[in-house]
């Protein structure tokens, strides 16, 4: 008797078991079929939804329309869009291509610009290439420049040369330093070789030349630190 109570019980939890799960699997596929609508997937099933929900899921495609169409994304459909939501959307459009024709950018369309607006991007143009051409970076057109900037063009040119070559790094083209700076950037490279030896970074190779035709006074130094 005992053992048909105990064949009994198993039956029956073997029973409300599966229905249990089946009663959390449809919740479960519930909210997977409802986030599925929300993210606008194309598995979505509208059918599967309450009328909450579907009004839910169908803001939820305004709304990311908007957002690409903001964006910039291929997938914006403006004729979802409303009016008003169309004159902003071309609001942003016109600004974003001004910014892009301020910065130089190839993505600049100068038709959508007003007579005030490409008189703007000409002179942020001219300065943009003035501003290449005192860096050093990037293409500098020095038949746009007044002669005043040809001028600073020139100076700003001569010191970065000068910058390199005392620093030992990128180009540097000693033939175009005058005299008293050629003679600035060999002392420079004396002493950097000199230090690095001294602190172990570089080799002493060219600190010895150096001193061979250095001062007493760096000589000395030299014997001190025995270097000969």
């Amino acid at each position: 008797m005992k053992k048909r109570s105990l064949i009994l019980c198993a039956t029956l939890l073997a029973g409300i078991v599966p229905l249990r799960l089946r009663s959390q699997n449809f919740k479960v596929s519930h909210s997977e079929a409802l986030q599925q609508c929300l993210e606008g997937f194309r598995e979505c099933n509208m059918h599967a939804l309450s009328p909450q929900e579907a009004q839910a899921v169908r803001q939820a495609g305004i709304d990311r329309n908007l957002a690409d169409c903001f964006s910039g994304s291929p997938t914006c459909d403006k004729t979802n869009l409303s009016s008003e939501q169309k004159q902003e959307l071309n609001r942003v459009d016109r600004d974003l291509n001004l910014q892009n024709c301020l910065d130089g950018y190839f993505s600049c369309d100068q038709k959508l610009l007003t007579d005030s607006e490409r008189i703007s991007v000409a002179q942020a143009g001219h300065l943009h290439n003035w501003q290449n051409c005192l860096d050093g970076l990037g293409e500098c057109d020095e038949t746009q420049l007044t002669p005043q900037e040809k001028q600073e063009a020139a100076a700003a040119k001569y010191d970065n040369n000068l910058q390199s070559c005392l620093e030992g790094i990128g180009r540097c083209d000693q033939t175009k330093l005058r005299k008293e700076d050629q003679q600035l950037v060999v002392r420079t490279t004396q002493d950097r070789q000199l230090q690095e030896c001294l602190d172990g970074s570089g080799s002493c190779e060219g600190a010895r030349a150096a001193i061979d035709g250095a001062p007493s006074s760096a000589q000395a130094t030299s014997a001190a630190t025995g270097l000969h």
